[in-house]
């Protein structure tokens, strides 16, 4: 007789060989599958068919089917231990954000805040509290933005370092929502250390860091200081066309905003 450990082997290896000779919009009739058996091989209050369910919802939401996978992590949540707690309501309000649901996603983000704390989960906070600041700015709420930024920097700096990647990335978030407030000596501030870090972290010549630049140089367009916008979208440029095509869309930004910059004035 397989035991229990043996079954769900068994059960994952059978799902990743569908999934992997499947179309994209098979996926959602091979989550259905996957955990109707599941529900066969193990009891309703068993962890392995709760993993099940979970599993289940990440195939439908990768094809795109957002409700389904929405009922399953809603369901696997019902008996869930604190720790995929944390995780499941996190799926639950990344996918009402982006269903665009932002009413649900808003209180959603606050339990699985709260969740990620109880569980200590520390990089789960920050992208969580990312995503909410982000979901605050696209709804034009800049100061429930501000909030949620400032408290990731703060979380980031305190818990992993001023040095380190995670600070860099609340740093440019925080930076670029100072950029559209109009506080463009702290945007600076906040995207020369999200550089500097950058730069230590991946080294001179990575697209983070030409990302860095660019914010560099849109503070410094916005605050008419145009030589120093020029030399930092140029910089920026010359990285980005190491790794990207020329009709990316970011090349493409920077060398717009380079272009529109005032021709400089001939020496006399």
């Amino acid at each position: 007789m397989q035991t229990t450990a043996n079954l769900w082997e068994v059960l994952c290896r059978d799902l990743e060989s569908e999934k992997q000779s499947a179309k994209a919009e098979e996926y959602q009739e091979i989550a259905r599958k996957f955990l109707a058996t599941a529900r066969q091989v193990f009891p309703a209050d068993s962890s392995r068919l709760g993993d099940a369910i979970e599993i289940a919802g990440d195939v439908c939401q990768a094809a795109g089917q957002h409700a389904e996978a929405q009922a399953n992590f809603s369901e696997a949540l019902q008996s869930a231990p604190p720790i995929s707690a944390a995780r499941l309501t996190a799926k639950i309000a990344l996918l009402h954000d982006r269903m665009g649901e932002t009413a649900a996603a808003r209180k959603d983000y606050e339990k699985a805040v709260a969740l990620s704390d109880q569980v200590r989960d520390p990089a789960l906070r920050v992208m969580l509290l990312s995503q909410w600041g982000a979901l605050c700015k696209r709804e034009g709420d800049l100061a429930g933005a501000e909030t949620h930024y400032r408290d990731a920097l703060e979380f980031t700096t305190r818990r992993f370092g001023a040095m380190d990647p995670e600070t860099a990335i609340a740093a440019n978030n925080l930076g670029v929502l100072c950029i559209d407030q109009g506080a463009y000596v702290e945007a600076e501030n906040l995207h020369m250390q999200a550089l500097s870090i950058r730069e230590k972290t991946f080294g001179a010549l990575h697209p983070e860091v030409a990302r860095s630049m660019g914010n560099l140089a849109v503070v410094y367009h916005a605050m008419g200081t145009h030589e120093k916008a020029r030399g930092f979208y140029a910089g920026a440029l010359k990285i980005y066309e190491r790794f990207s095509a020329a009709d990316d869309p970011e090349v493409q930004a920077v060398r717009a905003n380079l272009e529109s910059l005032p021709v400089p004035k001939a020496r006399a």
